[in-house]
């Protein structure tokens, strides 16, 4: 334990100050030292705590938000790939006359193609997003969520082909 000596500000006698005490009595005269400086001293300390526990959650919270952004840039690569192949499928199969039978099974190849590799980086996109900081951080790898936005954009693919084929055969 560090001891310190100050003078009595009332009689001059020593008056012993241990670590971390911010009062202290003059053995001399009875009265009742505070040792502003010792205050002080804790306060800043105390608040230069507390600054570099925030500074770590700073960077912590930055770090989380640049691997969360490479992962949603992952995703949505991946939406727009499976939605392409969806599209391109739905007007491979509308397109086709009965007798062209290569051009359909090329656009139901597509389309299952798109479902299944939606199926599965769904379930890899899930599994490789980074995991929140705290429990007030929502997460955003839900599996649902991301298979089911991913399966509307399909069906928004398949229904944006219809439309052309209509426009087109009309």
């Amino acid at each position: 334990m560090d001891i310190i000596k100050i003078d009595c500000p009332h009689c001059g006698a020593a008056v012993e100050r241990k670590k971390d005490e911010y009062f202290g009595v003059c053995s001399y005269c009875g009265s009742e030292v505070c040792f502003d400086d010792a205050k002080a001293e804790a306060e800043v300390i105390g608040l230069r705590d507390k600054v570099s526990d925030l500074d770590q959650r700073i960077n912590d919270d930055k770090q989380y938000k640049q691997k969360l952004a490479v992962w949603e840039k992952k995703r949505n690569r991946m939406y727009i790939i499976t939605g392409i192949m969806t599209f391109i499928g739905f007007l491979c199969a509308a397109f086709s006359d009965s007798e062209e039978g290569a051009l359909i099974a090329c656009g139901v190849m597509l389309i299952l193609a798109s479902l299944a590799a939606l199926l599965i980086v769904s379930i890899l996109r899930c599994g490789d997003c980074p995991k929140p900081i705290d429990e007030n951080t929502p997460k955003k790898g839900n599996f649902l969520k991301v298979f089911g936005i991913g399966m509307v954009i399909q069906c928004g693919a398949a229904f944006l082909s219809a439309i052309i084929c209509a426009i087109f055969e009309s």
